[in-house]
């Protein structure tokens, strides 16, 4: 059973949190404050949090740090500012579960998420040592590469970029990558079946071009996965890079024991 808080009992609790003499800047611990409620579960996705003005008169402090942290908030993805309506929590993150080996497409629908994907490039070229150490290329260091950004009511949430073997853009010309999996595609042209991956999460800042796409500061922290992905006969397909806004995505690890582990 959930039980509502009340407006008088968020701001109790924030005004618990926040302490007008401490040296951390008050904007700072009322942020910090909404964030607490928020992972300790008493601030629910979709509570409204109190006017800003009730809540400065809760903790005793002027409008102005609370006007911040609010814009803060909003800036990083917690709550929602509506104006005439309030402020509300945001609904749960996205979730990756990137121990599952599935395409960003398959991943959302799975959450009842239709996003959006539009197609940025799709060539040939030469790639970097990096993604041809990857790919296990020798000789000519030709790759096709599939740049995609990922939109959720009308946000744009992730850049997706993917490298291949030359070879694998025969037969693509068609293929909506937009609407489309790549990896649905590439078992239905190629008859390649992407069975394991190895993935590397890091946080990472976005670059001028992927601030701009994304619709963020340059310079503001990304959640940066990179991994390779293999064939059924082990044999890596894909070198692949994607940025997420990490205000939208939380990430799931599932580990299990090995069946040669007893």
């Amino acid at each position: 059973m959930v039980i509502a808080v009340t407006t008088a009992t968020i701001e109790e609790r924030l005004a618990a949190e926040v302490h007008r003499h401490s040296p951390t800047p008050l904007h700072h611990q009322i942020k910090v404050a909404v964030l607490q409620g928020i992972e300790q579960g008493w601030l629910r996705p979709g509570s409204q949090l109190p006017r800003e003005r009730r809540i400065a008169e809760a903790l005793g402090v002027s409008l102005a740090p609370v006007r911040q942290a609010m814009v803060d908030l909003t800036k990083e993805g917690y709550v929602d500012r509506t104006r005439g309506k309030g402020t509300f929590v945001r609904e749960r993150k996205l979730v990756e579960k990137i121990q599952i080996l599935g395409s960003f497409h398959g991943s959302m629908r799975q959450q009842g998420l239709a996003p959006a994907v539009r197609v940025l490039s799709s060539t040939v070229e030469d790639t970097s040592e990096r993604v041809a150490e990857a790919l296990q290329l020798k000789g000519r260091r030709r790759v096709w590469c599939l740049r995609r950004l990922a939109i959720l009511e009308d946000v744009p949430v992730a850049l997706l970029a993917a490298w291949l073997p030359a070879s694998y853009q025969k037969g693509m010309a068609s293929r909506d990558f937009g609407e489309g999996s790549l990896y649905d595609a590439l078992a239905e042209v190629h008859g390649v079946e992407m069975t394991s991956a190895d993935n590397l999460v890091e946080v990472g800042r976005a670059g001028l071009d992927d601030a701009d796409l994304l619709q963020l500061t340059p310079g503001s922290p990304l959640l940066e996965v990179v991994g390779i992905t293999r064939d059924q006969w082990e044999q890596p397909v894909e070198f692949s890079r994607v940025l997420y806004r990490p205000e939208h995505f939380r990430f799931a690890i599932e580990s299990r024991r090995g069946d040669n582990n007893h």
